[in-house]
């Protein structure tokens, strides 16, 4: 039995391939204003309450990752069941990130245990976001999550430096421009395609 492919069918397949590219950059944009937005309200709120001498001031970090956590598992649990297909790069990014989650876990059981300070785990926390954005951002063929990356690699090593207490910001300061720049440029870069 012979199938024919026609013009039509060659149309359809390439229509699917760019909605499913601008789906994912939608996406992708999502997850990084999530995350950067998380971590700098965290980093900053912790900052500032360790300012004004609360006792607790880490509070906002379990607080608001553990909501981004729910966040994160609806909304990908809501793209996994309308993707229709999973791709190389689904996969990779899915391993990638997941990685980072298991990485992120470790290094903070270290601190908490201490056997790193929290100011070394800022540092390596740091510089995983880099890889992470750096990865995703050569996955996507996407030049501001790459900068991001490497300038967080960057913020790591500046943050071994500085005064404890500043890694906070070094943190922050680093979603802006991992996170939060790339997932804006993203999210207009899916605009813009949408006009297309």
């Amino acid at each position: 039995m012979e199938t024919t492919f026609t013009e039509q069918d060659g149309l359809k397949v390439i229509t699917e391939m760019i909605e499913n590219s601008r789906a994912k950059i939608r996406d992708n944009g999502f997850f990084y204003l999530l995350w950067g937005w998380l971590v700098l309200i965290a980093g900053l709120s912790n900052f500032i309450l360790l300012i004004v001498g609360f006792d607790k001031a880490w509070l906002p970090w379990p607080v608001l990752m553990i909501g981004g956590g729910i966040a994160t598992g609806i909304a990908g649990y809501r793209l996994g069941k309308n993707a229709r297909v999973k791709t190389f790069f689904d996969i990779a990014m899915i391993y990638l990130w997941n990685g980072f989650l298991v990485l992120l876990l470790f290094i903070l059981f270290m601190a908490a245990r201490g056997v790193i300070s929290w100011v070394a785990s800022n540092a390596i926390i740091i510089a995983i976001y880099g890889l992470g954005t750096f990865v995703s951002g050569g996955l996507l063929k996407f030049k501001p999550l790459i900068i991001g990356g490497v300038i967080s690699w960057a913020l790591a090593i500046i943050t071994l430096f500085i005064p404890d207490i500043y890694s906070l910001l070094t943190i922050a300061l680093s979603v802006i421009i991992s996170y939060l720049i790339p997932g804006y440029l993203l999210k207009s870069r899916d605009k813009k395609l949408s006009h297309v």
